[in-house]
């Protein structure tokens, strides 16, 4: 940082280094309840207005929801496996029976909650499976589907706004702890740090570009090879090798993610005042200072705030009189 964005930063409550400063993705999902409060909307106006051919949509799209969660959780699966270094022969066994595990859930579900035409034959049944209102559903079935996923997430935010968990990245006098839950247990301690910057890429022409868009610390290879790599877990979701980038013989970590709404300097202020009183001084600890959190939601009082929120409200008074 330069001289002028340090003197900003020291007005900072973060610039108290006896404090600890925590990172969440609280506003990450706060941000999209209104986008969740729209498709509890649009479930609502196609649950009432939509064709329901005399079956129960409310029942009929949680058996949807619960098909797709299993598919989702089998190509998850698969997934991970391909990327687990198995050998070919037993990647290909592994995932051919996790889809045939998966396949027989799925068809077992469907026969069960599909219905029947009233044939007792084998046939008549097999047929009363392919007209069934799993494979013909009625269009109020996609209204609930919307419903259901809306409310859940709005209630999953709000349990975690108002209930937080543990902070995807803290930073105390001690070091760097990660919480991600598949990076369990990583802590960075300052004086094995050895740089506090942007990100630096490999550039076409040779010379490395410096991201403005990502916070990293720089580690040595020996340190990432013992307490980093054993930490990082068979259930990394794709993309989480972008947080760890090498730089000559060290190796660079990202502290921000897409999944944090919090600005790169957010992070390389309270980061880099931290290395730099603590550093020199491995395995000390200073007087707590209580603790301040960046990505945690508000509500700041601005117009479009209060559009977000309350527009959906009103979207959903429209259809319920417009029923």
């Amino acid at each position: 940082m330069d001289s002028k964005s340090e003197g900003l930063f020291m007005s900072e409550p973060s610039a108290d280094v006896s404090a600890t400063v925590e990172y969440t993705m609280d506003k990450w999902r706060m941000d999209r309840v209104p986008w969740a409060m729209w498709a509890c909307v649009a479930g609502v106006a196609i649950a009432l207005h939509a064709e329901s051919r005399g079956q129960n949509g409310a029942a009929l799209a949680a058996v949807y929801l619960a098909l797709l969660g299993l598919a989702f959780a089998g190509y998850a699966l698969t997934t991970l496996i391909g990327r687990s270094g198995l050998p070919l022969l037993l990647d290909l066994l592994i995932g051919a029976l996790v889809m045939v595990i998966v396949s027989g859930v799925i068809g077992a579900i469907s026969l069960m909650a599909g219905g029947s035409n009233g044939r007792s034959s084998y046939v008549g049944t097999i047929h009363g499976l392919y007209w069934s209102h799993l494979v013909n559903p009625s269009p109020n079935v996609f209204g609930w589907m919307s419903l259901y996923l809306g409310l859940g997430w709005i209630a999953f935010s709000s349990y975690r706004h108002f209930y937080a968990d543990r902070a995807i990245v803290s930073l105390s006098s001690a070091g760097i702890q990660f919480h991600r839950p598949w990076l369990r247990g990583l802590f960075i301690p300052w004086h094995e740090v050895r740089r506090v910057g942007y990100l630096e890429v490999p550039g076409i022409s040779g010379v490395p570009f410096v991201s403005p868009y990502s916070a990293a610390v720089t580690v040595g290879q020996e340190f990432y090879e013992r307490h980093v790599a054993p930490k990082r877990s068979f259930f990394a979701p794709p993309g989480a090798e972008a947080m760890f980038r090498p730089k000559g013989e060290m190796m660079q970590v990202v502290l921000n993610s897409a999944d944090m709404t919090v600005k790169p300097e957010d992070f390389l202020g309270p980061a880099e005042i931290r290395w730099k009183a603590f550093r020199d001084r491995p395995g000390s600890s200073s007087r707590h200072g209580g603790t301040i959190v960046y990505g945690r939601w508000s509500i700041d009082g601005s117009r479009w705030q209060a559009v977000q929120f309350l527009a959906p409200l009103v979207g959903m008074v429209v259809v319920m009189l417009s029923r």
